[in-house]
């Protein structure tokens, strides 16, 4: 375990060999966190212009609030409310950050209030700029507060962009409390995708020597079962389990600006959120919250590791050698790309694993790491979060369309791909979804 308060804004050396750096140096959970905004900035930016991201919620909820104290403590604010599409609220992507781009003046620093897409968009520019932010955060809704990366939309693919981390974060326990449960909920289920993402993380270590960091697996161990354990108390809003779930997924964009990859918290769970986000560019047919997709494909992917682990002797196949290019349109190509580069690996993937000393050991070391798919849903169930395909809105055909097509978006390997390589996929995908999603 790491004592957070001590490496904020700091570098230290891991036993993996890495040295960390944590950028953020401020993390505040307070009644009185407005009254710290001014504070922080006045010693963390170069003067006194500010840029407030935020959209037409979340400036209702606490950037009204912001914004007179940052005037009233003699900073110049510029205000930009993030406008809502016509198909519901504001995305992270390059259309969009482009235009809020151009619309900001010269500032010292940006203060994002809000959750998911004020902070990357905010992110995103600061960094472009090469100024620092901070976020006042609305919701314990996504990891994606603490993390280097923004998850955007570019030509059409769901991808990372690499950033800086933000100088602060800093809440209102009653805001966070009181936010839209939905909202929630959806933060549940993607700190649940941690034991899938780890597994996904080691897997890539013992078969591609990827670099792994244990450290920032164990990031959120002692307080994840405050909720885990009781999601009961996650649904009636119980102020310390809504705390150690919003510390959960502060600390997880921590790891993963830790380990400089996403993998400490996304692994092959993501990969069906993802895959219905880039459907609906496809098809414009509309998808849910991120974190609620990502609860059932947490299920899913558990469920794929279950059956995994009971082979004894694998029969390696060929795994897929291209993508489906009727099925993606007009974002053929950029997938395409992705896939291409992954192929070599699938190669290296069967090659090790039909060895049996080597199966054997893969095992060994990836079934500490799993959770199992009932423990998952029924963590998500007690708590009213999305743990099946009618809770996220979605047709069944749809959800098992993003099921056999998820591989093909990232070029790094998942246990989506591993079950492709033991050849049981695709043939597993209707059993589980119809066993753990319906």
């Amino acid at each position: 375990m790491i004592d957070i308060e001590n490496i904020l804004g700091k570098s230290f050396e891991c036993e993996c060999g890495k040295t960390h750096t944590i950028p953020t140096k401020y993390l505040l959970y307070d009644d009185d966190a407005i009254l710290k905004v001014p504070e922080i900035l006045a010693s963390e930016a170069a003067g006194k212009s500010i840029g407030l991201f935020a959209d037409v919620r979340t400036y209702e909820i606490a950037g009204k609030d912001v914004e007179s104290k940052l005037v009233a403590d003699g900073f110049s604010v510029q205000t930009i409310i993030v406008p809502d599409p016509p198909e519901g609220t504001p995305v992270c992507d390059d259309k969009t950050q482009a235009k809020v781009a151009a619309q900001l003046r010269s500032v010292d620093a940006i203060v994002a209030v809000g959750s998911g897409v004020i902070n990357d968009l905010s992110k995103w520019t600061a960094f472009d700029r090469n100024i620092p932010y901070m976020c006042f955060a609305t919701a314990a809704s996504m990891n994606g507060y603490t993390a280097a990366n923004v998850a955007s939309i570019i030509n059409g693919l769901k991808t990372i962009v690499y950033a800086r981390a933000p100088i602060a974060v800093v809440a209102k326990p009653a805001i966070i409390e009181n936010a839209p449960y939905k909202m929630t909920a959806s933060g549940l289920g993607d700190v649940l995708a941690k034991p899938v993402s780890t597994a996904d993380w080691v897997m890539n270590n013992f078969l591609f020597d990827e670099y792994f960091c244990d450290r920032c697996t164990q990031m959120i161990s002692k307080i994840e079962p405050k909720y885990f354990e009781h999601p009961q108390e996650v649904k009636t809003r119980k102020p310390e389990a809504i705390k150690a779930l919003y510390e959960a997924l502060i600390y997880s964009g921590i790891a993963m600006t830790m380990a400089g990859t996403s993998a400490p918290a996304s692994g092959g769970e993501h990969m069906l959120s993802h895959t219905l986000d880039m459907m609906w560019l496809v098809d414009g047919v509309e998808h849910d919250m991120h974190g609620r997709q990502v609860g059932l494909g947490t299920i899913f992917a558990s469920a794929l590791y279950e059956k995994i682990l009971t082979i004894d002797t694998p029969a390696c196949v060929d795994a897929p050698s291209a993508i489906d290019r009727k099925f993606w349109g007009r974002l053929a190509g950029t997938v395409e790309e992705q896939y291409n580069l992954k192929n070599p690996h699938l190669e290296i993937m069967k090659r090790k694993l039909s060895d049996i000393n080597n199966w054997r050991q893969f095992k060994s070391v990836i079934k500490p790491r799993v959770r199992k798919p009932a423990d998952i849903k029924n963590c998500l169930k007690l708590a009213d979060a999305a743990h099946r395909v009618a809770d996220i809105v979605c047709s069944y055909e749809r959800v098992l369309q993003a099921a056999l097509h998820m591989h093909e978006i990232r070029k790094r390997c998942t246990v989506v791909d591993l079950a492709y390589v033991l050849g049981i996929m695709p043939t597993v995908a209707e059993e589980i979804i119809n066993e753990w999603l319906m």
